[in-house]
């Protein structure tokens, strides 16, 4: 789709494409971007150019779970708040099932994150299905203080959470 094509008005917006055509259409998008990229003398052309070696050598260089917990309980204890809720996030994603608990009490606290009980709810959802205790009462006594669209939303965050936790940890 043309720049031309977007701003004619027959086009009134993403929500009139199929699913189907905003994949093929991001793909094409995509497939463009790198031909800009790989063109000599392009504007685009300084940019770093997607390296699956560079990437592969990355991922092995990035710290594993419990290296990042254990990164966040540093900095918490220096109250270095911020610091510890990336790294318990960070950990969090892998699965550390510990990680999500400190996460959910960051976000149920506001400590180095925005305060947020549905947040803090759909971390301890995640640690609860991995019978966690303090998850799990975490659970119970927020669910009293929650409103029901609430916990839906906690839900539907620990849905999308659960499926990218497992994703990644199958790549």
């Amino acid at each position: 789709m043309t720049t031309s094509q977007l701003l004619s008005s027959e086009f009134t917006g993403i929500d009139d494409l199929t699913l189907a055509e905003v994949d093929a259409k991001l793909k094409e998008h995509q497939q463009l971007l790198q031909v800009l990229l790989q063109s000599p003398g392009s504007m685009l052309s300084y940019l770093p150019q997607n390296d699956a070696v560079a990437m592969q050598n990355e991922a092995h260089a990035q710290p594993d779970a419990e290296q990042l917990f254990q990164q966040a309980l540093a900095c918490s204890a220096q109250q270095e708040l911020y610091q510890a809720a990336t790294y318990y996030c960070r950990a969090a994603y892998t699965g550390h099932l510990q990680a999500q608990v400190q996460l959910g009490h960051c976000y149920l606290k506001g400590a180095g994150v925005p305060k947020s009980a549905v947040f803090a709810y759909s971390w301890f959802i995640l640690a609860a299905l991995q019978q966690d205790s303090t998850a799990q009462q975490a659970c119970t006594v927020l669910c009293k203080h929650l409103t029901l669209i609430d916990q839906q939303q906690a839900q539907q965050l620990a849905a999308e959470r659960f499926e990218k936790i497992t994703l990644q940890n199958n790549e």
